[in-house]
């Protein structure tokens, strides 16, 4: 053999080892270094920084159109009073939302029972264990809203836009009316605090940039959201008159008299 086919001989096993310990290294290397790498975004997600609310661009353009409340650096709190009719029987609510980093924490005062949820430990009653309807109760009042819909991210929820500019059914040629823009909303498996329906469709109108109803289903019934009117303070919206039904028939009715927030 030539002293240059030795050479290249040589070459080529040097070369050969070399990708065999690199491979060796990767192979050892990357669940670790996968690990670290979630560990970061979550740590960062959670414990360091301001919230992010940029992660999903459907959610910041809602949260954009109602108000300054979700800016990064903020904690806003607010307290909305007015009355909720359940089977035709007016029961005073007071609702306070705080927002937190991973969410917002909702508590709920109706009919004298005092309801809580956070996205940690989901539905709890201030007076002991929670009933079927209580946390049908607090579940619709807090995660049936638009305020919902800019927060969910924070907890990992996924948004998929499914349909741009859709009009009604019945809509004819000569329709003028809203076109939604229909996004569904699915809430993370790994979400600590699993809620009774694991998806939304929130039909946000093209024009006004605000969800004017939300769809999903539970227990197999489908249920509609709608937010038929608004109170606008300074550059703050919320809505004040909200409807939910299944299948045409009316479930219950909220009626906003007063909205009180305070940014922190």
């Amino acid at each position: 053999m030539s002293r240059r086919s030795r050479t290249v001989l040589c070459c080529v096993v040097l070369l050969g080892i070399a990708a065999a310990a690199s491979a060796l290294l990767i192979t050892r290397a990357s669940p670790e270094r996968a690990q670290a790498t979630q560990n970061t975004v979550q740590v960062r997600a959670t414990k360091h920084g301001p919230r992010n609310l940029f992660l999903q661009p459907e959610a910041l353009a809602v949260a954009r159109k109602l108000g300054k409340r979700f800016s990064a650096s903020n904690r806003s709190s607010s307290v909305i009073s007015g009355s909720l009719t359940i089977a035709g029987i007016d029961q005073p609510l007071t609702i306070t939302r705080r927002q937190s980093e991973t969410g917002e924490q909702v508590s709920l005062l109706v009919g004298g029972r005092s309801l809580t949820w956070d996205d940690q430990e989901g539905a709890k009653s201030i007076a002991g264990v929670l009933s079927n309807s209580e946390r049908l109760l607090i579940e619709r009042l807090t995660l049936d809203s638009p305020d919902q819909f800019a927060l969910a991210q924070l907890r990992g929820a996924s948004y998929f836009t499914i349909a741009r500019n859709v009009r009604p059914t019945d809509a004819n040629d000569g329709y003028t009316g809203p076109l939604w823009n229909l996004v569904r909303v699915d809430e993370p498996q790994s979400a600590k605090a699993q809620s009774l329906s694991s998806w939304r469709i929130y039909y946000v109108n093209g024009q006004t940039g605000l969800p004017d109803r939300v769809e999903y289903q539970l227990n197999e019934l489908p249920i509609t959201v709608e937010f038929l009117e608004w109170i606008k303070q300074g550059e703050e919206t919320t809505p004040s008159r909200v409807k939910w039904s299944s299948s045409g028939q009316s479930l219950m009715e909220l009626h906003v008299t007063s909205v009180s927030l305070n940014q922190q």
